[in-house]
């Protein structure tokens, strides 16, 4: 009897042990033309996305995102960044403070200054991508090659 329970225990924990586990989300960033600070947020729900572009996506939120990162990123082809995520659907948001004022520059007219990305390489028409444009699924070894624009 006791063999048989620690099979049992030995297989339920086999099994939590590879739903804790994630996935890899291998990032390429591509295109960069300064150097500056990364700031790079992962999003699991649309309503959390939604607010984020709502406020502009100038500053960076630790609210509402399931992972947030900031990298100081030398000028250079292109960065390879690999994260460990649950399997699910994401959308990423990222941009590149080269004037490390902690916030995305724009001119005059909204447009930004800075240099800046979206899962998919997603575009809006004169707006940010919805979740739907951005929105990724990862399912083990995963791969996004964003441009920076």
């Amino acid at each position: 009897m006791l063999y048989k329970f620690k099979i049992q225990f030995f297989l339920i924990s086999l099994f939590f042990i590879s739903a804790v586990n994630g996935s890899e989300l291998i990032i390429n960033l591509e295109k960069q033309t300064k150097s500056g600070v990364l700031f790079l947020s992962v999003y699991d729900n649309a309503q959390a996305y939604e607010k984020a572009i709502k406020g502009g996506g100038e500053v960076f939120s630790k609210n509402d995102t399931f992972y947030n990162q900031l990298i100081n990123l030398e000028l250079k082809a292109m960065h390879e960044l690999i994260i460990e995520l649950p399997d699910g659907d994401y959308a990423l948001v990222f941009f590149i403070d080269a004037n490390k004022n902690n916030k995305l520059d724009k001119n005059f007219i909204g447009i930004p200054k800075e240099q800046y990305g979206f899962s998919n390489n997603a575009m809006g028409s004169l707006s940010a991508p919805t979740f739907d444009q951005a929105k990724f699924s990862v399912l083990g070894k995963t791969v996004q090659n964003i441009k920076l624009k």
